[in-house]
């Protein structure tokens, strides 16, 4: 398996979250990564997935921003060889899941990036939801108020760095580093920055300097005013825009009903896959839509007690390598039932 050579044509859409599954009712089970028990199977996904789909920050990648490659390398091939489709689930552009997954490329890797509002696979764009016209100059007359907060916009054409915000998002990427214990960079200047966190960004004079549609305005604040600039942005934009809180200080803006398990939804109609087949893992609010939609949600042992009750199985960390880790013991059940 190759790419998504059964997707049709790329489109624009867009779909009300009205159809995602509702809350899981049952109490998520604790995988043996936890508890050092043996019997895991009848606590696991029964049957084979045709769909794994996986949160980066906090879930596949460590806190350094990395993974296994190796140990990776190992399991893709196997899990192509059981007809399985590997999804990677982001708020993160498609351009950084791309340099995430470097080393992997014609491999047949699925994107939903943006959370949720950009669907692609290597060939490039399938699906993306842009907000509506008539709510861009509200999103920009609110993010343009709020001081000391880092800002940026991203469009169906590129990602675009306001010049006058870039001090704050190089102090919030300082302050990440310092709070994961990592060695900080000797000098980190914006081009360093831009490079790194956001391969192929373009800066610019003003939050209004932007080309394409609008699909997400990324905010990143001090972890500690988070979720109360998420209420207030509530209170302040259009009912069509979500503030969506993903981890670390980021807020994304996106437009509501979009997140990643519209994505997954979109990729299923694609796919003529049924969503009982997916088996997703995550960490983060904006995890959980997706976490409820999969027919089998895999949260964190780092996660919030939220998400993990969201989910149908809680694992390892992310510092664990836990998702590698669960891949590897469900790709053994599959082989040996051959």
């Amino acid at each position: 398996m190759t790419g998504l050579h059964a997707l049709k044509h790329p489109r624009t859409v867009f779909r009300s979250s009205k159809n995602v599954r509702p809350y899981k009712e049952t109490q998520p089970q604790t995988h043996p990564c936890l508890n050092g028990g043996a019997e895991s199977e009848r606590h696991s996904m029964q049957t084979k997935p045709s769909i794994i789909a996986v949160d980066m920050d906090g879930t596949f990648l460590t806190d350094s921003k990395t993974f296994d490659t190796e140990r990776f390398a190992r399991i893709l091939p196997r899990l192509q060889a059981q007809g399985i489709h590997f999804v990677v689930a982001s708020g993160n552009t498609y351009a950084k899941l791309q340099d995430y997954m470097r080393g992997f490329e014609n491999q047949g890797l699925i994107y939903i990036a943006e959370n949720g509002a950009y669907l692609a696979d290597e060939s490039g764009k399938l699906a993306v939801h842009p907000f509506l016209d008539e709510d861009v100059p509200r999103i920009i007359e609110v993010v343009q108020g709020l001081d000391r907060i880092g800002l940026l916009v991203c469009t169906t054409e590129g990602i675009y760095l306001p010049k006058d915000r870039c001090d704050q998002i190089v102090h919030m990427i300082r302050g990440y580093f310092e709070d994961t214990g990592q060695e900080l960079p000797e000098t980190l200047t914006l081009e360093d920055f831009a490079a790194f966190f956001f391969p192929g960004s373009v800066m610019v004079d003003s939050v209004e300097d932007f080309e394409g549609a609008p699909i997400k305005f990324p905010l990143l604040t001090p972890p500690k005013q988070t979720q109360q600039l998420s209420v207030y942005l509530r209170e302040v934009l259009p009912q069509t825009v979500t503030p969506m809180v993903s981890g670390f200080g980021a807020i994304d803006l996106v437009r509501t009903g979009v997140n990643k398990a519209t994505g997954l939804e979109d990729l299923c109609e694609r796919l003529d896959a049924d969503p009982a087949g997916i088996l997703a893992f995550g960490d983060g609010e904006n995890d959980m839509e997706m976490l409820r939609y999969a027919g089998w949600g895999v949260a964190m042992s780092n996660a919030p007690e939220v998400v993990r009750n969201a989910a149908d199985e809680v694992i390892g960390s992310n510092e664990e390598q836990a998702v590698l880790e669960y891949l590897e013991q469900l790709l053994d059940r599959l082989e040996a039932s051959h």
